[in-house]
């Protein structure tokens, strides 16, 4: 498909099959991946589980944090070059792998040298999958139809994220270990359940494909413009990690109204996405993509004028249903955009902005001073180590983003 072609699609689309219609081979994974995030439980609890389990240092946990938060960023243009010359599959089953090796040795490290190293090696590969799944996924499904595969990806992410929450709230009362062990066991479990699927081979042994550059996705500028604007939108919806909970604390309101917020932004993921696909499936992705980041600006801005918990719920429905729209309008333009050869490429390159998102919202959020400990004052904004832990009641945006996101992006947000 031209990249012209891209920039429109699907402007007037065909109407989509009916969901069932999708190949076996998608339904497993995605079905797959979002049962993985009912286990993905260690990752939004990990500033708790280094300060409480491990008795780390404030100042320790936030170098353990930047280094993991490094090897996301890195992680995901790595695992979409995998994606092409290796094979989706193979990807997919190594990312799982490597990241159960990781988790299960995390449970027995104790030291700031192994974990940082371990933290480096999460990083990298606790996120691949979704670089190769969603190359995978634009590989079986038609482009007329991926926008709503996409958004079956997208919803099954936040269920399984949604769940992890429950799993983790009640592993990280007082087994946090098991943290550990959980999500090694989810990521072998779906690494077995890939093993005997056909096809996710490299590109190049498919045929019917047109030979592709090696660096064809780093001097493609609408690719590079459309990640750093992403970069953007996704930094503003990080604070929904960040920003809101200081927000809502500085208007002197409980704890509770956070988990009221996330509560919202659960539901309103799993009640308005099915409501918003037809929509999404009949207009151009590059559309969806703007609205759902107007979205998510007029949601985020809201919570500089509400000092109440309606407002926070209210405002929480409408950055949501940004988030939506942007995680699965993005998925389907940059897999329309990319060639087939170099669609994990194109995929993971953009999927750089969820991880980059994380690292760079904390330099963004408030900072109360009413509030702020010691040692993080206006020089130590922009340390990982002072941004408020992740949410004990919910997977965070390390969950998606995406969509963590998406996920999870939550998440995403697990797109």
């Amino acid at each position: 498909m031209s990249n012209a072609a891209a920039d429109h699609l699907p402007a007037t689309a065909p109407q989509p099959a009916p969901a069932a219609r999708f190949p076996f081979a998608f339904w497993v994974l995605v079905a797959g991946f979002g049962v993985s995030r009912i286990g993905a439980v260690l990752v939004p609890y990990l500033t708790l589980y280094l300060v409480t389990r491990l008795h780390l240092s404030i100042a320790a946990a936030g170098q353990v944090l930047a280094v993991f938060g490094v090897g996301w960023v890195l992680g995901q243009p790595l695992a979409g070059a995998a994606a092409d010359r290796v094979g989706r599959k193979a990807t997919i089953i190594g990312g799982l792998t490597a990241t159960a090796a990781a988790y299960a040795l995390l449970a027995r490290a104790t030291t700031v040298p192994e974990l940082i190293a371990l933290a480096a090696v999460i990083g990298l590969v606790f996120d691949a999958p979704r670089t190769a799944i969603g190359a995978w996924i634009a590989d079986l499904v038609p482009t007329e139809r991926r926008a709503r595969g996409y958004g079956v990806q997208y919803w099954a992410l936040n269920v399984g994220g949604a769940l992890s929450g429950v799993v983790g709230g009640y592993l990280a009362s007082s087994h946090l270990t098991w943290l550990c062990l959980v999500d090694a066991a989810t990521c072998v479990a779906f690494a077995l359940a890939v093993l005997p699927l056909p096809g996710g081979h490299r590109p190049a042994d498919r045929g019917g494909s047109e030979p592709v550059e090696r660096h064809q996705a780093l001097r493609d500028r609408r690719l590079l413009a459309f990640t750093a604007l992403s970069l953007g939108v996704l930094t503003v919806y990080q604070q929904m990690v960040y920003g809101v909970p200081l927000a809502i604390h500085a208007d002197g309101l409980s704890a509770g109204v956070y988990g009221a917020v996330n509560v919202a932004n659960a539901l309103a993921v799993l009640a308005l996405q099915p409501l918003l696909q037809p929509w999404m499936d009949r207009t151009a992705p590059l559309r969806v993509c703007a609205a759902g980041a107007a979205a998510i600006g007029l949601g985020m801005g809201a919570n500089a004028f509400t000092h109440s918990t309606a407002g926070y719920v209210a405002a929480a429905v409408v950055w949501t249903v940004g988030e939506i729209a942007f995680c699965v309008g993005a998925a389907a333009y940059v897999s329309a955009l990319a060639p087939a050869g170099a669609r994990g490429r194109y995929l993971g390159i953009w999927g750089s902005a969820f991880g980059g998102s994380a690292l760079l919202a904390p330099c963004w959020a408030p900072q109360p001073s009413r509030m702020a400990p010691a040692g993080s004052g206006p020089a130590a904004r922009c340390s990982p180590r002072c941004a408020p832990p992740p949410s004990p009641g919910r997977p965070t945006a390390f969950r998606r983003t995406g969509p963590d996101p998406g996920s999870g992006f939550a998440a995403p947000p697990q797109p």
